[in-house]
């Protein structure tokens, strides 16, 4: 059986055995851009890669590279919407793949798997909040996923190719300020 999956750049990865050598931003940056959110259910194309920039951008400077990584393990698994991780025969097997997939990542960009995750968890249900009530027009979602109060943050629509260059300019800008 087998459980690799092959990237834009033609790489392999193993989803059991993650190898970190096998992660590269390219892959990342241009299939998150490319992954729609909500299964595609949005006014527009609406990417997994678009919502990181926003995760990362409501961050410190400390978190942005974790926020604009914290969903890349979706690049490899897709992005299985948040009810169906939920369903506990999905979540079992789901949930350790995408631990291990995104402790690869962690590896490969010099992130500590061990961080608090709580902050940028906040983040994420924050832009997720934005996302469910004004973008897609779901408030009563807000409420039945115990999100924060929807902020205002500006989503705007935005071709997967210029979502794309942000995603690998915003990664070289925090990796610069991280090696100096």
């Amino acid at each position: 059986m087998r459980t690799t999956v092959r990237t834009v750049t033609g790489k392999s990865l193993d989803l059991i055995n993650p190898d970190p050598a096998q992660i590269c931003i390219e892959d990342i940056a241009h299939q998150l851009a490319q992954l729609n959110r909500y299964n595609g259910a949005c006014p527009f194309p609406y990417s997994v890669g678009q919502h990181s920039l926003l995760v990362a951008a409501i961050l410190p400077p400390r978190l942005q590279l974790w926020g604009l990584l914290h969903d890349a393990a979706e690049v490899y698994l897709g992005d299985l919407v948040s009810p169906a991780k939920r369903i506990p025969a999905l979540g079992q097997v789901f949930k350790p793949l995408e631990h291990r997939i995104q402790a690869a990542i962690c590896v490969r960009f010099g992130l500590d798997p061990a961080q608090d995750y709580a902050p940028i968890k906040e983040a994420d249900d924050a832009v997720m909040a934005v996302e469910m009530a004004h973008l897609n027009g779901w408030p009563d979602l807000v409420a039945v996923d115990r999100l924060p109060r929807p902020g205002h943050i500006a989503i705007q629509e935005m071709h997967w190719r210029h979502v794309e260059g942000e995603f690998l300019a915003k990664f070289n800008a925090l990796i610069a300020r991280k090696a100096a």
